[in-house]
């Protein structure tokens, strides 16, 4: 008992000692804002306490944004918003390391590819929205249980129906398909998980146990 304390307790002081490090991030990976006004105060958090405190570089700070954006895709052009602040703040024209997607969204929405050269492959994506509207995939993105009853409904309606998009993380496999139930996790859509299961008796697979809420 007393050596959980002790772990805790330590564990407080490192927490303490590099919150001005963390708390940003955590800020990042949990980004809901979508409004210029929020954004600018997230930017300005982190450019004060990572940036101009020295502890990373405005490169590594845009690296890390592309990075965090499989994980919380609903937020795409929140993440590219933010990255164009330190872009137009530091005059970066080239970021290395990053994924050839990002690049080409970012270079869809504000005309730069942030690298030497375009000689690259990537996916053509049209709505940075990620999912059109009148989709059940975007009815889960937003937990949307009246549209979701409407899809279920439907004559046509497949429940083993998969989405492949490259904005989603790799679940393990060799390409990222997302039932829907594993697109319900990823997204928090409790509302639209507890529909689907209910009625189509959907299977929890381990995948669905990896993004669990």
């Amino acid at each position: 008992m007393s050596g959980q304390v002790t772990d805790q307790k330590k564990y407080s002081e490192l927490r303490d000692t590099y919150k001005s490090y963390i708390d940003p991030y955590i800020a990042l990976y949990q980004l809901k804002a979508d409004n210029d006004e929020e954004l600018t105060s997230i930017y300005k958090t982190l450019k004060t306490n990572l940036i101009d405190s020295k502890k990373r570089h405005a490169q590594d700070v845009i690296r890390d944004i592309f990075n965090i954006i499989p994980y919380n895709n609903r937020y795409t052009k929140s993440y590219l918003r933010l990255a164009k602040f330190f872009v137009d703040e530091y005059q970066i024209k080239v970021v290395t390391y990053i994924p050839d997607i990002s690049r080409y969204l970012f270079h869809k929405e504000y005309g730069t590819y942030l690298c030497e050269s375009t000689d690259f492959k990537f996916e053509k994506i049209e709505n940075l929205d990620i999912h059109s509207e009148n989709t059940i995939y975007r009815a889960i993105m937003y937990n949307d249980l009246e549209k979701i009853i409407t899809f279920t409904e439907q004559e046509d309606f497949n429940e083993i129906q998969e989405l492949f998009n490259v904005l989603y993380p790799s679940n393990g496999q060799s390409l990222e398909f997302y039932t829907l139930l594993e697109l319900c996790c990823y997204h928090g859509s409790v509302d639209c998980f507890k529909l689907l299961l209910t009625k189509f008796h959907s299977e929890i697979t381990e995948s669905v146990l990896n993004y669990h809420f």
